[in-house]
């Protein structure tokens, strides 16, 4: 199951408009991506206030987790969020890692 709120769609397309991910992905593709894990992923509408990333824009990551039930919070954030290992029962791995549990 995958899991969105209106912050993280935020900043996805954020992000989306750096430099390093414009020369790697065109921004027509960028916005379908979008679109569509707002369209298949489950949205959780109400997050827990939460202070416990050392990056407090990442805590409503850690929220959504929470909120929704997330068994695992995959990231790439290694100083921030790939630190704390674990929030509540959401363990937090990196993509290879997850893929890896996978077996993809």
């Amino acid at each position: 199951m995958l899991l969105t709120c209106d912050a993280h769609l935020d900043e996805l397309r954020r992000a989306t408009r750096y430099p390093q991910v414009r020369s790697r992905v065109r921004s027509p593709v960028s916005g379908r991506l979008i679109n569509e894990i707002g369209e298949l992923a489950i949205r959780v509408e109400k997050l827990p206030q939460l202070e416990r990333s050392i990056d407090p824009f990442d805590d409503y990551l850690l929220a959504l987790a929470e909120a929704g039930g997330a068994d695992y919070l995959v990231t790439g954030d290694k100083a921030h969020m790939l630190s704390l290992g674990k929030h509540r029962t959401t363990r937090i791995v990196a993509a290879r890692d997850f893929a890896a549990l996978l077996k993809i």
